[in-house]
C-alpha cells in the first residue's frame, strides 16, 4: 500500500438535514463559496454493505484552504449518511482522500482487514468508496477517484 494514501487530506464530509440551511448559516460566518460536487457525478452500482442500494444525496462543497468542506444531505433510500444523521444527528462524517486507482487501493486496504461499506462507480472510471473504520478510530475514511474529463 502506497504510504501517502492517507497523507493529504481532500476533504471533510459533514452530514446535515437541511443544505441550503447549513449552507445560508456557513455562508453568514464566511465560510463559501458553495458548489456542486467537482467532476462529473457517481453513477449506478451503488452499495452498501457489499449489495446494490439506491440512495440519494444532495452534495455541496466549499473551499477551506487546500482542503474542501463537504456538506451532505440524505434525499432517500438507505445510506452511511442516513444511518449516520439517524444515530448521531448532525456533524462531522468522514475524511476524503483522493486516490489514482480506486480499485488497487481498496484491494490493499482488504487484504489488510478494511473493508468497504459503501460504494460506487464514476460515469466512465473512478468513484468512491467509504471505509470501515468508524469502530477503529471514530471516523469513516472515504477515498475519491475523480473521473478526470
Amino acid at each position: 500500500m502506497d504510504s501517502k494514501t492517507f497523507s493529504q487530506i481532500h476533504h471533510i464530509g459533514a452530514v446535515v438535514k437541511d443544505i441550503e440551511r447549513s449552507m445560508q448559516y456557513l455562508s453568514s460566518l464566511g465560510i463559501g463559496p458553495w458548489g456542486p460536487m467537482p467532476g462529473k457525478p457517481f453513477m449506478g452500482n451503488k452499495k452498501l454493505r457489499g449489495k446494490p442500494a439506491d440512495y440519494k444525496l444532495t452534495a455541496r462543497f466549499a473551499p477551506l484552504g487546500p482542503i474542501q468542506l463537504e456538506l451532505v444531505q440524505p434525499l432517500g433510500g438507505e445510506c452511511v449518511q442516513k444511518e449516520f444523521l439517524e444515530k448521531k444527528g448532525e456533524g462531522i462524517n468522514h475524511l476524503g482522500f483522493l486516490v489514482k486507482d480506486i480499485d488497487k487501493t481498496v484491494g490493499e486496504l482488504a487484504r489488510q482487514g478494511v473493508n468497504v461499506i459503501q460504494s460506487g462507480p464514476g460515469t466512465t472510471k473512478g468513484g468512491f468508496a467509504y471505509l470501515d473504520t468508524e469502530a477503529a478510530c471514530g471516523i469513516t475514511l472515504e477515498l475519491v477517484e475523480w473521473d478526470e474529463d
